[in-house]
């Protein structure tokens, strides 16, 4: 679970370079899909326990998922244009309490007390990263806070589907695909699809691909079946932390005392959220 939750903490690192090499957020979040689609499908053809079929039913709640699992990594990669990648990838972090919000709007979720508490708290972190005065801070900020609220649609979505009994590769690979399609289009006829970047850019979009939208998941779900999901989802906190620290490390982002407090407040939140039911059961 944590190779898992440092892997999906590389992004802002391989998106950022991409950047820097003549990249952007349409090409990154096509490419990434479509290496990690190739990857999939290979696993899936080389295994004879896995298929990729499914029923017409099934196409159809996948393309819904599909969209709302496109749009994330759009809204969160455009977020790194405006804050720094340790700041975005912990503000997209609040989708468990995006989770628990929407669950109650939409699915009659009951509130309790302590989950309050952590609404609480995660808004007070949030609070921390604001600096008045500064718009464009507050505009990748408020797309950071959106990428998590589709991320937390596409996992009630995925909760409600009654795709349980598919093969997590099947679910993978076919979401990926329609990911790759959807925003290919949109791309080629904005014109914003890049093909011809260079090596540098291909290699950050490949890694991408590869170690994020295949392999994390693939280790991610298979870390939810040998701890169960609350200690997966508590150990899942690293991906915020491995984002702060590469952007600390490598892009020299600073690290003022009011974003450390606003980092730790969030992250005691997500906390807090995976171990309630844990406690109260």
């Amino acid at each position: 679970m944590v190779l898992s939750a440092v892997l999906f903490g590389t992004m802002p690192l391989l998106t950022k370079n991409a950047y820097a090499y003549g990249s952007n957020t349409y090409t990154v979040a096509f490419w990434r899909f479509a290496f990690g689609t190739v990857t999939v499908a290979l696993i899936i053809a080389l295994s004879p326990k896995l298929t990729f079929r499914v029923t017409a039913a099934e196409f159809r709640r996948l393309a819904l998922l599909s969209v709302f699992c496109g749009v994330t990594p759009l809204l969160l990669y455009s977020s790194y244009r405006y804050v720094s990648s340790g700041l975005a990838t912990t503000l997209h972090f609040t989708y468990p309490v995006s989770v628990m919000v929407l669950g109650t709007l939409f699915f009659r979720t009951k509130l309790r007390g302590r989950q309050l508490v952590c609404l609480a708290i995660c808004a007070a972190g949030i609070i921390c990263f604001y600096q008045p005065g500064q718009n464009e801070g507050l505009e990748g900020m408020a797309i950071a806070v959106l990428s998590g609220v589709t991320f937390a649609l596409y996992i009630l979505l995925l909760g409600k589907s009654g795709l349980s009994h598919l093969p997590m590769l099947t679910i993978s690979f076919w979401i990926s695909l329609l990911c790759t399609a959807e925003i290919g289009v949109f791309s080629a006829v904005s014109g914003k699809l890049i093909v011809a970047m260079p090596w540098q850019a291909w290699a950050a979009v490949a890694l991408l691909g590869v170690f994020v939208a295949a392999l994390a998941q693939v280790l991610f779900q298979t870390g939810v079946f040998l701890c169960g999901e609350v200690k997966a989802s508590l150990l899942s906190t690293f991906e915020p932390l491995t984002g702060v620290v590469i952007g600390i490390l490598v892009f020299r982002e600073a690290l003022t005392v009011r974003i450390a407090a606003g980092i730790v407040l969030i992250l005691l939140a997500a906390v807090l959220l995976v171990l309630l039911p844990e406690r109260e059961k």
